[in-house]
């Protein structure tokens, strides 16, 4: 019997609605920690922004190499 090369651990790739939500909550979650940051206008820390912007974007590239699931 031939095993199938692990992708990750608990990754199911038949089915990716669950982690399509994730990464969607995760993207709305750090757009709001990012805007707060912006907004602050006491202190504006650019550091945290451009880690905000590299989270998002990660998150989004993985979206997009997500299989759609029906």
């Amino acid at each position: 019997m031939k095993r199938q090369a692990a992708v990750g651990v608990g990754v199911n790739l038949g089915r990716t609605d669950q982690l399509r939500s994730k990464l969607l909550d995760e993207i709305a979650e750090y757009e709001r920690q990012q805007s707060e940051l912006k907004n602050n206008g006491t202190h504006v820390n650019f550091t945290m922004i451009q880690t905000y912007k590299e989270l998002i974007a990660a998150r989004k590239d993985m979206l997009k190499h997500l299989p759609v699931t029906l």
